[in-house]
């Protein structure tokens, strides 16, 4: 199948034909059009020629010689005949004494050894005389199967056209040679011109693809075959049609009514008959070396590494390479290995692996892949494996998704496929679980389950798979599950490991491990008892005198299970046991255990301290960074972040773990990463760069689906709501957490580190909407459901506020200021403010006004990062003051009611006005700024009170809920939305929502 019309060469048609109308001018020229076979240089000269010819130019055309040896002047005798065929031939004395040498030229005549420079000059007056009316245009192709002397006429030509009424077109393929010099020095010496044709990009391959199947709109092409196309053709337009013609020939692709196509079977039928020719003709011109090269090379794929490639064939590096460079000038491979990726050369289209493959035996094919798998291991035995791999099968400048290329688990992988294809099911799966390995270490983690799953799979298909191999898949998987946090697999899995390691008859400390892993589980999953369970289990196995690094590694996970328990000492002892964990683990060389145990050890005293906490944690990114551990080191640069958040309410090493992350495909761990980041954005009132972080939240859980991630986007909807007082929002998310998580606490979401962020979004949504009663309530629910985590004590940021909001209502005295509780607060950014305006309170309680005002405005210093507690302390402190006459009330009052006004928290803007009222200061009526509202509401009279209602109606409030925001009444309320609907010519109250949405969408 063909397009009639020549698809995405609209610059390169263009250059040719200013070439053609500058030759009829007089100034003739010469172009060059490079590229690769079925690329489309041939259809491009001969569309221009086509077009010369009927505008009256004389076109003359000539092809060298594809196959066999190259016939002297071959291309040019062709073109000389067509010039003298019919009609239009050169009138006798035209052209001179060379007309002789035309006619040997051509072989009608004797040769007599005429000079070359004579028949060249033959040819250029042959053009001329021909060119002479209208113009001519001599076509020749494949020049790079020309012979010398064709080339040295070639090259007289180039420099003799300009000038002339002539332009010669010339198509070579792009690889170096005769040819491609003679292109290039032409080109420098500025009298021809070089046109290199790349591959089409995929909105013209799929222009073509419509083109060749009789559409004009590739929209109509089944997107099946577009994805088939991109997949392999790399936009070459002989490759797209002919991988069409093969469709439609094998029933694959069929015409329905009318021009419809439809996909009715698979489109990979193998590569078409037309493309397997050209390519193996290729292939078989080459030497005997180069042939085999080229086998083996094919079954490791489209990419393939050239040491073991050659190791298969049986030949030596540097033969390799010369054949390499042979097969790139022939365009079956590329021109050779890049920077990045060492060692390794590609085929140039991924059919052309594929032909090589299908031509040889099925016998001849495992015997070459199980010799490239015994390549691939012998190579791995012997030295470092190559360099860059990358996905073996992923196209060129393609990222594998995770964090590129690495050596191991791809080769390893690639070996285990080639076991399969050798017939050799279990060493697959031994090999995979080695490439499983290598991308866990790596960070790859998401890659590594995709390959355990893989080996565990052949293990199911094959009775030989011995138990030993067997066992070391599946604790690799569960592993492996653990640090991606999707652990609802690993009871099943950890029951079937138990069985094997128990009929193997594998020794207690083999069977120990199983249960460690179960018990790792059990912590992502918050499920304290049944790890402890399992430790207990473990332990049991073990003995009383465990060694060392079963101790370290089972004090490290009872550490977490213990501390997020319900023992009454359950934060000295874990802490005992991570710092046991930690110092055995240092001791015997375990530093990935070292790390858990670090880990668990800052969660122990970030209650305490968190100068501590941060050197601990920068401690672990340490260990991980010296022995390459990625996953931990990232887990300690975002707990450093969290403690930038606790501390300063800062976000750029968050940044920088959710960049690590993000890098290495740790899933989880960006999700939790955006989570803070969106926490420390609300905490600073950057309501933006929230919104943003809660979008990344939820692109991630739609792409992948993981249901802990959309927990966690909902649990930041939560937060963002809370800190617009958006109640109904809110409880909506609250409600959808508490389902989700089947009747366990929604504060169990957040885990250790931020278990109490629930009670802050509700008690701080109720301060924003002057309801203090309801937010006391609820900051004191919280604060009984975070005593029974206390990983989390005294750094969630809703202690401060509670302890403002108590102090003020005298249900808090000096004695929560003094000590451990007034230590913890100072350390948290967010709570320090509030801590410091209680003790302004009291001390205007008890009459030292002065005192009281100095640490009220020493509260507020360093708070202009955090200016929602900032105003959040002078509307719940100013009230004090005014209540016991100490301070600047007034001053503060004045502050915070601009502030909430600006935010559009309307309900405490106008509580700080009704107080600013009761203090006697005149205050004027607040509005809405008119320069708020949208230009096009303003020309309707919309006023700056009738915006505030709109914009209410558009969150989804009745006029109730809107009257109780606005200190309005009902009827009130009633009027302006009537006021509304008639400036706006808005019939009904949902044409008004509809209103009041488009504009707080930014439309």
């Amino acid at each position: 199948m063909t397009s009639s019309a020549l698809v995405g060469r609209e610059p390169e048609r263009d250059l040719l034909t200013a070439a053609v109308a500058s030759a009829a001018e007089g100034r003739g020229s010469s172009v060059f059009v490079l590229g690769e076979p079925g690329i489309g240089k041939s259809r491009l000269v001969e569309e221009t020629a086509a077009a010369a010819m009927s505008s009256g130019f004389r076109v003359l055309r000539g092809r060298a010689a594809s196959a066999g040896r190259a016939v002297p002047l071959r291309p040019l005798a062709e073109a000389v005949f067509s010039g003298l065929r019919g009609e239009g031939a050169p009138e006798d004395g035209d052209l001179g004494p060379y007309e002789p040498l035309l006619s040997r030229l051509c072989g009608l005549a004797p040769q007599d050894g005429a000079p070359l420079v004579g028949y060249a000059e033959a040819v250029l007056r042959l053009l001329g005389a021909l060119g002479r009316s209208g113009g001519c245009v001599l076509v020749l192709e494949d020049l790079h199967d020309a012979d010398a002397d064709t080339l040295t006429i070639v090259d007289y030509l180039t420099d003799n056209l300009p000038g002339r009424r002539a332009v010669l077109l010339a198509t070579l393929r792009g690889g170096p040679g005769p040819a491609l010099d003679l292109a290039e020095a032409a080109a420098s010496r500025r009298t021809a011109h070089t046109l290199r044709l790349a591959g089409l990009g995929p909105a013209n391959t799929a222009e073509l693809a419509a083109r060749c199947l009789g559409h004009d709109d590739a929209g109509q092409v089944p997107e099946a075959v577009l994805d088939r196309l991109h997949a392999v053709s790399e936009g070459v337009p002989f490759v797209v049609e002919e991988l069409l013609t093969a469709m439609v020939d094998s029933g694959s692709l069929v015409r329905r009514r009318g021009d419809d196509w439809t996909v009715t079977g698979s489109l990979d039928a193998g590569v078409p008959a037309t493309v397997a020719a050209a390519v193996l003709q290729r292939v078989d011109r080459l030497e005997p070396p180069g042939v085999a090269l080229l086998e083996a090379a094919a079954v490791l794929g489209r990419r393939f590494p050239v040491d073991i490639a050659a190791r298969v064939a049986g030949i030596d590096r540097t033969t390799a390479l010369r054949q390499l460079r042979q097969a790139a000038h022939a365009h079956l491979v590329t021109d050779g290995a890049t920077a990045e990726e060492p060692g390794w050369h590609s085929f140039r289209h991924a059919l052309t692996a594929d032909a090589i493959t299908h031509r040889l035996l099925p016998a001849e094919r495992a015997a070459l892949c199980l010799a490239a798998a015994d390549a691939i291991e012998s190579a791995d035995a012997t030295g470092p494996l190559p360099l860059g791999a990358g996905r073996p099968d992923r196209r060129a400048g393609e990222p594998d998704g995770l964090i590129g290329g690495d050596p191991g688990d791809d080769l390893y992988r690639l070996a285990a496929e080639l076991c399969v294809a050798g017939g050799q099911r279990a060493r697959a799966a031994v090999l995979l679980t080695r490439a499983g390995r290598q991308a866990v270490l790596r960070g790859a983690l998401l890659t590594a389950v995709e390959l355990l799953d893989r080996g565990l799979e052949l293990t199911a298909d094959t009775a030989d798979a011995p138990p030993e191999a067997v066992a070391g898949l599946l604790e690799e998987l569960l592993g492996t599950l653990v640090l991606t946090g999707d652990v609802r697999r690993v009871p099943e899995l950890g029951d079937r490991l138990d069985r094997v390691l128990t009929v193997w008859g594998a020794p207690p400390a083999r069977r120990a491990a199983g249960f460690l892993i179960r018990a790792r589980a059990a912590a992502t999953a918050q499920q304290w008892e049944e790890g402890l369970t399992s430790v207990r289990r473990a332990r049991e196995l073990l003995g009383a005198e465990p060694d060392p690094a079963s101790r370290a590694a089972l004090d490290s996970v009872a550490a977490h299970l213990v501390l997020n328990s319900q023992r009454p000492d359950r934060l000295e002892s874990a802490r005992a046991l991570a710092e046991g964990a930690v110092a055995t683990a240092e001791a015997v060389g375990l530093p990935e255990v070292s790390c858990k145990a670090l880990n668990m050890l800052g969660y122990c005293l970030r209650p305490l301290d968190l100068a501590e906490t941060e050197k601990v944690f920068e401690r672990l990114v340490a260990t991980a960074d010296a022995h390459a551990l990625p996953v931990w080191r990232i887990r300690g640069l975002l707990e450093l972040g969290v403690l930038d958040r606790i501390r300063i309410t800062g976000t750029d090493r968050l940044l920088a773990a959710r960049r690590a992350a993000e890098e290495t495909g740790a899933v989880l761990m960006t999700a939790w990463a955006d989570m803070h980041l969106a926490q420390a954005h609300v905490l600073r009132d950057e309501q933006d760069q929230a919104l943003e972080a809660a979008g990344r939240l939820r692109t991630t859980a739609r792409r992948l689906r993981l249901g802990e991630v959309q927990l966690i986007g909902v649990g930041v909807d939560a937060i963002i709501a809370a800190s617009r007082g958006e109640r109904e929002k809110l409880q909506a998310a609250l409600h959808a957490m508490e389902s989700a998580l089947a009747g366990r606490s929604a504060g169990a979401l957040w885990g250790y580190a931020d278990t109490s962020v629930w009670g802050w979004a509700q008690g701080i949504c109720s301060l924003l909407r002057e309801e203090p009663d309801r937010a006391l309530a609820e900051f004191t629910e919280a604060d009984r459901a975070m005593r029974a985590l206390p990983s989390t004590r005294g750094v969630t940021g809703f202690l401060g506020p509670y302890l403002l909001l108590r102090t003020v209502r005298g249900a808090a005295g000096w004695a929560e200021l003094d000590g451990a509780v007034a230590d913890r607060l100072s350390q948290v950014h967010w709570d320090r403010p509030f801590a410091g305006w209680s003790r302004a309170v009291l001390l205007g309680r008890e009459g030292r006004a002065g005192e009281a005002a100095k640490v009220a405005e020493e509260a507020l210093a360093g708070t202009e990062a955090i200016p929602l507690a900032r105003h959040l302390c002078l509307r719940l402190g100013a009230s004090a003051a005014l209540a016991d006459g100490w301070g600047h009330p007034v001053e503060w009052l004045s502050a915070a009611e601009q502030f909430f006004h600006d935010r559009g928290t309307t309900r405490v803007a106008a509580a700080c006005r009704a107080l600013l009222r009761e203090a006697g200061s005149p205050v004027s009526r607040r509005r809405q700024g008119h320069d708020t509202i949208p230009q096009e509401l303003r020309r309707a009279g919309v006023t700056a009170r009738e915006y505030e209602v709109l914009r209410l109606l558009g969150r989804g409030h009745g006029n109730q809920e809107i009257a109780e925001h606005l200190f309005l009444s009902p009827r009130t309320v009633e009027k302006h939305l009537a006021s509304l609907r008639n400036r706006t010519d808005r019939s009904s109250r949902a044409a008004l929502i509809a209103l009041a949405r488009r504009y707080s969408d930014g439309q």
